[in-house]
């Protein structure tokens, strides 16, 4: 890591000194903050320009998460990479959706760990795959090693709120799950100022292992679906690719389950929908059209290419998700002045 400037932002001292020595010994320069404020002051006020960040979450005066929040803000796009102790993945949660490059769980028993995620961001050249998913798969990496305790309760937490505003529409939705049964899990986020991305992921159809395949989907999806809209070679995301890269995600990590899915995009300003579904019952509603996208084979079928697929262009829509008793509706309607 010779040529490299690294900051460490940890107000454990300890841990902090430790870490520094080590990368030190790597050949690294090493540059240490005490709380995301001080670190945010180094870097926008005196001139400090590290390669990349590896920062705690909790911490007085300013947190991780803050931190990423101001140089975000701040247009300063530099890598992260959390280290923590917390046993709040809502938290870990949050700081991948702000672009963590990963997250380490605290006690780290051996450095090397450190190090060879360090050199995966920093030397992505190296790590490059046929379709390009193995660094995603390091966001969750050593997560699932670690025992995550009411697992359930906290992805229905991590759902997303009921009703919210993005990009000018109004979203919102309706589930209807069994009481003692979790279902379908949704998740939607804004990718920019015109672009929503979301899914809807049946976890009862592998009950042993559908928790853990929704949460590594969870953690990667967002950059999934981001590298396929800023693709400058093509004009609308393949959705189809993102369902074979999860996939191939799942098979990869050892998953043997199957997982029906639905992936959309929905471009507020161009008013295109694209939806492609792999082994879910999916109805949409537009302001002149009713279609219907028959279940396909789902994720966890070796090669999946049969998935039901529908590109329109709506400006008030909804989407109708079922399966086996589970449904959920997503509806999207445009604010009025």
């Amino acid at each position: 890591m010779k040529n490299k400037q690294i900051m460490i932002v940890e107000d454990e001292i300890v841990f902090r000194t430790q870490l520094e020595n080590y990368l030190r010994s790597l050949g690294a320069t090493v540059i240490v903050a005490g709380t995301g404020k001080q670190a945010l002051d180094m870097i926008i006020h005196h001139g400090v320009n590290p390669d990349i960040i590896l920062s705690d979450i909790n911490m007085p005066l300013m947190s991780g998460e803050m931190l990423m929040t101001q140089l975000i803000e701040n247009k300063l796009y530099i890598p992260v990479i959390i280290i923590t102790a917390t046993n709040d993945f809502t938290q870990v949660d949050k700081v991948l959706r702000l672009g963590a490059k990963d997250a380490l769980l605290k006690p780290i028993r051996d450095l090397n760990e450190v190090k060879e995620t360090l050199e995966i961001c920093l030397y992505p050249e190296r790590y490059q795959s046929g379709i390009g998913i193995e660094a995603d798969m390091r966001h969750i990496s050593s997560l699932l090693q670690h025992p995550l305790p009411n697992i359930t309760p906290m992805l229905m937490q991590l759902q997303p709120p009921v009703f919210q505003e993005i990009n000018n529409y109004k979203v919102n939705y309706r589930q209807l799950n069994d009481a003692e049964r979790m279902g379908l899990l949704l998740d939607l986020a804004p990718l920019s100022v015109h672009q929503i991305g979301f899914y809807c992921i049946d976890i009862e159809q592998s009950p042993n292992e559908g928790v853990m395949a929704a949460l590594l989907i969870r953690v990667v999806f967002n950059n999934l679906l981001k590298s396929a809209v800023n693709n400058p070679q093509q004009k609308l995301p393949k959705i189809e690719y993102i369902i074979q890269q999860l996939n191939y995600l799942l098979e990869d990590s050892g998953f043997s389950g199957q997982f029906p899915l639905l992936v959309g995009y929905f471009n507020t300003d161009s008013k295109t929908v694209i939806l492609t579904s792999a082994g879910l019952d999916v109805q949409i509603q537009t302001e002149n059209n009713l279609y219907k996208l028959k279940p396909s084979l789902p994720l966890g079928i070796a090669n999946p290419t049969d998935t039901a697929q529908l590109a329109t262009h709506a400006t008030q829509w909804q989407c109708k998700v079922s399966n086996a008793g589970h449904q959920i509706t997503l509806m999207f309607n445009p604010l009025t002045d």
